[in-house]
Order: C-alpha cells, then structure tokens, then sequence
C-alpha cells in the first residue's frame, strides 16, 4: 500500500486485513462499472483502481461498511447488465445473418 494518507485509512478499520478487503472489494467495484465518488481532477491518472479506492476511502465519501455499495445488489445489478449487453450482441449477430 503506497497511498499516502495509509494511516488515516487505517484509522478507519479495526485491521490492515480489514482494510485490504474493503479497499479491494470497492476496487471490483469499480471495475465492475461503480460510479467514482471522486472528481474527475481528483482520479488517478493510471488505471489503478486499488489506488483509486483507497482515495475515495481517504476523503471520507464512502465508509467502511455504511456507504460502500450493498454488495448483493451490485452483484444483480452487474448481472442484468451483463445478461443485456450478451443479449445485445445475441441480437445484433442475428440481424447480420438475415443480412
């Protein structure tokens, strides 16, 4: 962890083990498509979402285990997206084959 406000994250949680599972849950998160509670200057400029998670942890918009998205929900959500955009290029190759 090379964030540079570690201790005040720290802080946040009863463990470094706690805070590694939160930081890399919400990194899923966002990589599953989770808006960034950041702006946009703000954002890490690499695509390290690791990093990008442990800034939204440290600003204090998200907290550990109150705001972080209810994982359930986000887990239906991703997949209904997923089903939506399969389906999509379900239909799409079809329309090529009548084509």
């Amino acid at each position: 962890m090379a964030e540079r406000d570690i201790d005040k994250l720290l802080a946040m949680t009863d463990s470094k083990y706690r805070l590694s599972v939160v930081t890399a849950k919400r990194a899923l998160q966002l990589r599953s498509g989770a808006p960034s509670v950041l702006p946009t200057e703000q954002r890490v400029r690499t695509r390290n979402l690791v990093t990008q998670a442990m800034r939204e942890l440290a600003t204090g918009k998200l907290t550990v285990g109150t705001e972080l998205m209810d994982e359930q929900r986000f887990h239906q959500d991703y997949v209904r997206q997923r089903q939506a955009q399969l389906q999509a290029q379900l239909n799409a190759e079809r329309e090529r084959e009548r084509d």
